[in-house]
């Protein structure tokens, strides 16, 4: 055959394969629209509309029970996957709905950790039913640890207020003997002091927990914070037999400051230091150890206790939580002060770690970011040199259009 003709043929096949290809997919294409449409005649495009804009989980199911509908929280986040509504229990209801129209609502069981998805069943336009789905775990997770807080609380706070009416009452009866009444006053002193510092750590802990506003932050530099903190201790720590010893490993010149809440912070900081003095032997010694990296600056709180015990490191950040509890409450502590670090750190972008042994003692490290500081220092530097500029220009224009203008200069004699 003629070379030329061998190639004219190829390329006369190719060219009809190519068509036959194209014709193939559009077909298959058009098929699939229509098939889609025929599934959903009757569904209304205001409907889809809304529903793909909630952030519920929505699906339409036809009369014969098959899906026709996801919108795109049902497609992104499975509430209810396949087998879910494949589930014998489901369809039945789903049944039941679509013959009676009456509505069903499965509302999640709380005592069933397992069970957190609410379903809401409806019958849409007669031959559809509309399932929608609801995961309530981080609601259910967040009410039972409110339960749980709020029954802590009354607890905690009715035993310092029950022992100071009875207090009150045995003061009252011993009036004539006047030893007793001053031991007496020294409990209900000691009873008040309690009950003020437990509201106040509730306070903090309720502040802690709360949205860091913009509003709130302010320039702390982490080094004074840290140092001013200690001194305040020093008097605590001397009651004790307790010495401080603060070492500084920051580069010269490194930048500590954060953008946050003053007084929040410092009382990150209080917390483990009155807890590491509290908790070390008489003659022991804390030590206070601060170091800076170019993205963070870290506090290092380190005690001569007991220790803890690996089984109770896990929970110690939880209100409440008391690894001694009777030894705890005599020392005053109110079992907050670790979470209300923790909240508070989390709260500034960073966090608190700790390492302890039985029989070694316990090293609480807290974490705090540098870089977003940084870079916002540099940014109101910026918008602060800026503004500077604009009000520099702005008074050189002011002053321009106040100064009287010099007289034009007269031409001399003889001149025209």
């Amino acid at each position: 055959m003629d070379p030329a003709l061998l190639v004219l043929t190829s390329i006369a096949l190719g060219v009809l394969i190519g068509a036959g290809t194209t014709v193939a997919i559009v077909g298959a294409r058009r098929a699939g629209v229509r098939r889609a449409a025929e599934m959903r005649p009757e569904l209304p495009e205001v409907a889809t509309s809304i529903l793909d804009e909630i952030d519920t989980f929505a699906v339409i199911l036809d009369s014969s029970l098959a899906p026709v509908y996801a919108n795109p929280t049902a497609r992104e986040e499975r509430h209810i996957g396949d087998a879910e509504l494949a589930d014998p229990e489901l369809l039945s209801r789903v049944r039941r709905v679509m013959s009676s129209g009456v509505p069903d609502t499965h509302e999640p069981d709380p005592n069933n950790p397992a069970d957190t998805v609410r379903i809401h069943i409806v019958r849409f336009q007669r031959r559809f039913v509309l399932i929608l789905a609801e995961d309530l775990g981080e609601e259910q997770r967040v009410n039972a640890m409110r339960r749980d807080f709020i029954a802590n609380v009354s607890h905690e706070l009715k035993t310092p207020i029950a022992a100071i009416g009875l207090l009150s009452e045995a003061t009252q009866q011993a009036a004539e003997e006047p030893e007793l009444v001053r031991e007496f006053t020294r409990s209900l002193v000691k009873e008040s002091r309690r009950l003020g510092e437990l509201s106040r750590d509730i306070i903090q802990l309720s502040e802690a927990q709360s949205a860091l506003r913009p509003e709130d932050r302010e320039a702390v530099s982490l080094r004074d914070l840290v140092r001013g903190e200690v001194d305040s201790h020093r008097s605590f720590a001397g009651q004790n037999g307790v010495e401080l010893i603060v070492t500084d490993e920051s580069p010269a010149g490194q930048e500590d400051t954060i953008l946050g809440r003053p007084t929040a912070l410092a009382s990150a900081v209080a917390n483990l230091l009155s807890n590491a003095v509290r908790h070390s032997p008489e003659g022991g010694r804390v030590g206070i150890g601060m170091s800076a990296e170019k993205e963070r600056f870290t506090v290092t709180v380190t005690d001569q206790g007991d220790g803890i015990a690996p089984e109770h490191l896990p929970r110690i950040f939880e209100r409440f939580y008391r690894v001694d509890g009777a030894r705890t409450r005599g020392d005053g502590g109110t079992g907050l002060g670790l979470s209300i670090a923790r909240h508070t750190m989390r709260a500034h972008g960073g966090d608190v770690d700790v390492w302890s042994q039985p029989g070694v003692g316990s090293s609480f490290t807290l974490t705090f970011p540098l870089h977003e500081t940084q870079k916002s220092a540099k940014g109101a530097k910026r918008i602060k040199k800026a503004k500077r500029a604009v009000r520099t220009a702005a008074e050189r224009t002011q002053a321009s259009r106040s100064t009287p203008a010099a007289p034009a200069a007269r031409p001399p004699k003889g001149s025209h």
